[in-house]
C-alpha cells in the first residue's frame, strides 16, 4: 500500500488494518482509504491528491498548540484543579474545552455494596391490554412496571423510545430514530392528557396481526391536533405556565417542530428540499402553523408523561432502563440542524463474520470525531442529558463506537469497509459527567469482538458490561460451557437482536439462516448438532432457565417477557428489514392474561427470592 496513503490515513484516526473474528489481519483496500479520507474533508479524490493532503495535515498538527479538548480525571489537570463538570480555559495561551470528571462513573445502590436486582424487559410497542388492544403506551408500560413491583422487581427495561419517522419518511426502527434528542408521540396515552378530558371514545384501529403503525399513528394524531388546537387557542392559565418552561428547558424543541412541519408537507428527505431549507433556513411560509403546534405539543405531553412514569418508578425504587441507539436516520433532524457532525458518502457498520460474511450496512451517516471535538461535544452531551432526565440506567449500544466504527463507503460493500477511531477518552469523561450528574448507572453493550481496551476502559470507569447466556454458551459450539456472571454486569438469556430462549433451544434461528440463504443445509445439520450439546448444558435449570443467572453476583438480570411464557418468534432478526416483520410483532398474552398467569409469578418469585437473599462472603 501507498507509504502516503497510510500515514495520511493514521494521522485522520484512520485505521488501516483491523483484526477479524479468526484473530486474521484484514488490510484496509486503498480506494476505501481515499473514500474516507474526502468524506472526511482531507482534500483527497484521487492517489495524486495524497502528498499535498499529507503536507496539509501535517502543518496543521503542527501549528495545533493544545488539544481543542482535554480531560482532567478526577478534576487534576497538571497542577490545576477543577470541579467535575465542564470548562472552557486557556492553556499555554490557547482557549480550550475541560471535561473534568470522576475516573468512576456512578451506578444506583454501588456505595451500600453491590446491588442485586431483577426486571423485566419489553418493548413498549409490542405490549397490549384491553384499553389499548392495538399497540403499547407508556400506560401499558406503567401497567408492566406495576406489575413487576409486586413482584419485587426493580429494572424496567425497553427499547429506544425516541422520535420516529412513521408516516412518510416511514422507518419504525427504533434503532433508525429521526432523533436521539426529542421523543415518540407514538407511545402518548390519549386519555392521560389533561386537555383531553371526557372527550368520547379514542378508539383506534383494530388489532392486526402486526402492529399498524401508520394507522395508530394517523389516529392519535387526528385527535393530539384537535388538543393541541384547543389548547393554543384558550390555554388555562397553570397549563400555559407549565408549557412555556417545558419550552425554556427543551431547547431546540421549536426548531424540530418546525423541520417535523416542513417534512410533514413535502415527505421528502431533507437532503431533496431547496438549498435554503438544507441549509437550515426555515421560515413560516415553508410550514403549516397546526403542524408545527401539533409536533411541539405532542414533545411536551410525552415529556410530561415520561416524567409521570419516571417519578412513580423513582419513588418505589425502580429504575427505568432505556436505551441509547448508536445511529439514527439519515434524514432525521439531528442529521439536518447538524450536518458538519455528520459524515455524508460513508455508512456505519460492521466488517464480515461468519454470518455476515459481506459485513454489515446499517445505513446511518457516522459522526465526525474531528467535528465533535471543535463543537467541544455539545451534541453527544444534549442527547445524553434528555434520556438521563426520565432514564436511572442508560444502555449504550454498541459501546465499542467509542473507540472506532466501522465505516463503509456508499457503493461499496461491508467487506471494503474501514474502521476511524474516535477519542475515546474524552467520551467516557462525557459518560462519567453525565451518571453523576443525573444519579445513573452506565451500561454498555459490548458483545461480539471487541478490542481489549474497550473491556479495560468499561472496568477502569465503571460501566457495566452485559452478559448474555447465548453468547457465552456459543464461544465454543463444540463443547459448551457457562462461567458464572461477573458482579458488575447486566445478565440476560438474549437481546432484541435474538431469537428468544424456546427459539433458541429449538434451533429455529438455524433455520432461518437456511431460509435467508445465509448458510446451506450442511452448515445448518452441523450447527443443530452444536446446538443439541448446548441445550444438554443449559437443561439443568430445567423449566426456570432464570436460576443460574439470578444465583449469581449479577449487578442486574434482566428476564426478557417473552421467555416467561416460552415464545419462539423473536422481535428483530439483523439484516432482514423486508424478510421479517422486525420491530412490529406484538406479545401474545395482554396485560391483563399476564397479570392471571400464575406459572410466570411464580418463576419470578423465585427469581425475587433468589436476588434477595444474603450470599456468602
Amino acid at each position: 500500500m501507498n507509504r502516503r496513503l497510510v500515514e495520511l490515513a493514521r494521522l485522520y484516526g484512520i485505521q488501516t488494518s483491523y483484526l477479524d473474528m479468526t484473530r486474521q489481519r484484514r488490510d484496509a483496500d486503498p480506494n476505501s482509504l481515499l473514500l474516507v479520507l474526502h468524506a472526511m474533508g482531507a482534500g483527497v479524490d484521487r492517489m495524486d491528491d495524497v502528498p499535498e493532503a499529507l503536507r496539509r495535515r501535517k502543518e496543521e498538527l503542527r501549528k495545533r498548540k493544545v488539544e481543542p479538548v482535554v480531560v482532567a480525571w478526577d478534576g487534576k489537570l497538571g497542577r490545576r484543579k477543577f470541579e467535575f463538570g465542564y470548562h472552557v480555559t486557556e492553556i499555554k495561551g490557547h482557549e480550550t474545552f475541560v471535561i473534568s470528571a470522576p475516573t468512576k462513573a456512578y451506578f444506583p445502590g454501588a456505595s451500600s455494596g453491590s446491588p442485586r436486582l431483577w426486571g423485566v424487559f419489553a418493548p413498549v410497542y409490542a405490549l397490549h391490554s384491553k384499553r389499548n388492544p392495538a399497540a403499547g403506551d407508556l400506560t401499558d408500560f406503567e401497567s408492566l412496571i406495576d406489575w413487576m413491583h409486586d413482584l419485587g422487581g426493580s429494572v424496567a427495561a425497553t427499547l429506544p423510545l425516541l422520535g420516529a419517522f412513521l408516516d412518510e419518511p416511514f422507518e419504525p426502527s427504533p434503532y433508525s430514530p429521526a432523533t436521539r434528542l426529542f421523543w415518540n408521540e407514538f407511545y402518548i396515552d390519549i386519555e392521560r392528557v389533561p386537555e383531553f378530558k371526557d372527550r368520547g371514545s379514542t378508539t383506534g384501529p383494530k388489532p392486526a396481526k402486526y402492529i399498524d403503525y401508520r394507522g395508530v399513528m394517523a389516529h392519535k394524531r387526528r385527535i393530539l391536533e384537535k388538543l393541541s388546537g384547543t389548547f393554543f387557542a384558550n390555554p388555562a392559565p397553570e397549563r400555559l405556565r407549565a408549557f412555556r418552561k417545558f419550552v425554556h428547558d427543551n431547547k431546540g424543541v421549536e426548531d424540530y417542530a418546525q423541520f417535523r412541519a416542513v417534512m410533514d408537507r413535502r415527505r421528502t428527505r431533507w437532503q431533496s428540499w431547496p438549498a435554503r431549507l438544507r441549509d437550515g433556513t426555515i421560515r413560516k411560509s415553508d410550514y403549516d402553523e397546526g403542524a408545527k403546534n401539533y409536533h411541539l405539543y405532542s414533545q411536551w405531553i410525552i415529556q410530561e408523561q415520561l416524567r409521570a412514569l419516571s417519578d412513580r418508578a423513582a419513588a418505589r425504587g425502580q429504575f427505568m432502563y432505556l436505551d441509547l441507539p448508536l445511529g439514527l436516520h439519515g434524514a432525521g433532524y439531528d442529521t439536518w440542524r447538524n450536518p458538519d457532525l455528520h459524515v455524508r458518502g460513508v455508512a456505519g457498520g460492521a466488517p464480515p463474520d461468519p454470518v455476515f460474511t459481506k459485513g454489515q450496512n446499517w445505513g446511518f451517516p457516522p459522526m465526525n470525531p474531528a467535528e465533535l471535538r471543535r463543537s467541544r461535544y455539545q451534541y453527544i452531551i444534549a442527547f445524553l442529558q434528555n434520556h438521563l432526565r426520565y432514564a436511572r440506567l442508560l444502555r449504550i449500544d454498541h459501546v465499542m463506537g467509542l473507540h472506532r466504527l466501522f465505516w463503509i463507503p456508499d457503493g461499496l460493500t461491508g467487506d471494503k469497509g474501514v474502521y476511524v477511531e474516535y477519542s475515546a477518552d474524552e467520551l467516557w469523561a462525557i459518560l462519567s459527567v453525565e451518571s453523576h450528574r443525573h444519579r445513573a448507572g452506565i451500561v454498555g453493550e459490548n458483545l461480539g469482538t471487541v478490542p481489549p481496551e474497550v473491556n479495560v476502559s468499561m472496568q477502569k470507569h465503571d460501566i457495566r458490561q452485559m452478559y448474555v447466556v447465548q453468547y457465552e454458551i456459543m464461544g465454543d459450539p463444540d463443547n459448551p460451557n457457562l462461567s458464572a456472571p461477573p458482579e458488575k454486569c447486566v445478565a440476560s438469556l438474549n437481546t432484541h437482536d435474538m431469537p428468544p430462549y424456546r427459539g433458541f433451544l429449538d434451533g429455529l434461528d438455524i433455520d432461518g439462516r437456511v431460509e435467508l440463504g445465509l448458510i446451506d443445509k450442511k452448515v445448518a445439520q452441523k450447527e443443530h448438532r452444536q446446538r443439541a450439546k448446548m441445550r444438554r448444558v443449559l437443561g439443568k435449570w430445567g423449566r426456570n432457565p432464570f436460576s443460574f443467572l439470578s444465583e449469581s453476583m449479577a449487578n442486574i438480570v434482566l428476564a426478557n417477557l417473552e421467555d416467561l411464557w416460552e415464545e419462539a418468534l423473536p422481535q428483530n432478526v439483523p439484516a432482514t428489514n423486508t424478510e421479517r416483520p422486525n420491530w412490529r410483532r406484538r406479545v401474545r398474552p395482554s396485560l391483563e392474561q399476564i397479570r392471571r398467569m400464575a406459572g410466570i409469578a411464580e418463576v419470578l418469585s423465585h427469581v425475587f427470592a433468589q436476588r434477595s437473599r444474603s450470599l456468602p462472603l
